[in-house]
């Protein structure tokens, strides 16, 4: 079959975009691309051996003029599909109002969530609490407007696939679409090759640096078990990516790091002392606002590393509590997780021996066959 794929944007290394390459690379289907921004040195190399076509190249200038650009982008963009069996929508928000001049096939979604500052409360919350009374009175129309627009959008797909019972939730609660017309695929993460049988004395949380990823309540949790234990050597290392919308973020959780013994901030790490960082860590963390899904808990896995994750979003379905990990409601019980893996390594390689079987059910051939599978069926149903 040939298949079409639109996601808003490619520019950086995030997990949609993973999503997606290991689509290109293992599908059944043969798959073009189609962005209205891609930015190749920021992104994945390997998406340079694939068909990838950018239409316009729209700016990627700030969250709120980012959305408002590629949500006309997308309105007015019209595809090929003469040439295409059916439409793949990636989208964690605005590409789905692509449906309106691209409707003729088979249109399927494949959701890593509604757009979460419309349809995530504490993401709203966030940003009307963090904003001045002009930008807060903006924000607050731009989000209306916006659910005007993309409700109709919704409608036309035929079929969504989501990430995750989180995701899927998130859309259903809201009536973008009913739930007899969604089902679950889980992204896989790459496990195959990971082992890490050391267990060096440092906490490690890998994320790219941005305000729901929460790097600061990693802080938080850290300083607290220090209090608790002030003889410790255990390290924390947070490293991650940084966008440029990003910086100034990153430049406050490095500036508040370093007034913090035992901290050390990383951006922009390579690939081999990223796979050291998490085959030697004596257990990985993770604190992103209602995760979508999460990749992070999985890696840990395969790592053989326990997870301490906050307890809500993707990880309250991939993390077992107290079998692969401890799941945790804020600081306070994440600095208490700490000290007690501290206290008891073999529970913590029991832990990583639970997280290693646990990583084996979520391979990235299972979720393509899973996703081919799904592709087919719902093509033979419209076209009938």
């Amino acid at each position: 079959m040939d298949l079409a794929i639109y996601h808003a944007w490619i520019h950086c290394k995030g997990g949609g975009e993973k999503v997606l390459l290991k689509l290109l690379e293992n599908s059944e289907h043969d798959i073009t691309v189609y962005t209205n921004k891609y930015v190749p040195e920021d992104t994945y190399d390997e998406f340079e051996e694939h068909n990838v076509v950018e239409l316009g190249g729209l700016p990627i200038i700030g969250e709120i003029f980012r959305g408002l650009t590629f949500t006309l982008g997308a309105m007015i963009s019209k595809l090929p599909m003469k040439k295409h069996d059916a439409l793949v929508v990636s989208t964690g928000g605005v590409a789905e109002v692509i449906n309106y001049r691209n409707h003729s096939k088979p249109l399927i979604g494949f959701c890593h969530t509604p757009l979460r500052p419309v349809h995530d409360e504490d993401i709203y919350r966030h940003k009307i609490e963090n904003s001045g009374l002009l930008k807060r009175n903006f924000y607050r129309l731009a989000t209306r407007v916006y659910e005007i627009i993309e409700r109709p959008a919704w409608k036309l797909f035929d079929h969504v696939i989501f990430n995750s019972r989180t995701t899927q939730e998130r859309a259903t609660s809201d009536h973008l679409i009913h739930k007899e017309k969604t089902s679950i695929n889980h992204p896989g993460a790459d496990t195959s090759d990971n082992s890490g049988n050391r267990y060096d004395n440092y906490f490690f949380y890998p994320s790219r640096f941005a305000y729901y990823k929460r790097q600061d309540l990693t802080l938080d949790a850290y300083e607290k078990f220090r209090e608790n234990n002030p003889e410790t050597d255990f390290r924390l290392v947070i490293a991650g990516g940084v966008n440029e919308e990003k910086q100034e973020y990153y430049e406050e959780i490095k500036e508040r790091a370093e007034r913090i013994e035992g901290v050390e901030v990383k951006s922009d790490v390579p690939g081999d002392e990223w796979e050291d960082l998490y085959r030697n860590a004596y257990s990985i963390l993770f604190c992103a606002i209602n995760e979508d899904w999460g990749i992070i808990p999985i890696e840990a896995g395969s790592y053989e590393k326990p997870i301490i994750s906050v307890n809500e979003g993707g990880p309250t379905e991939s993390v077992l509590q107290d079998e692969t990990g401890l799941l945790v409601d804020n600081s306070d019980e994440m600095a208490e997780a700490m000290e007690k893996l501290v206290e008891d390594e073999e529970l913590v390689r029991e832990m990583g021996a639970k997280g290693k079987k646990r990583s084996k059910e979520y391979t990235w051939d299972k979720f393509v066959n899973k996703f081919d599978e799904k592709i087919n069926e719902v093509v033979e149903e419209t076209e009938k």
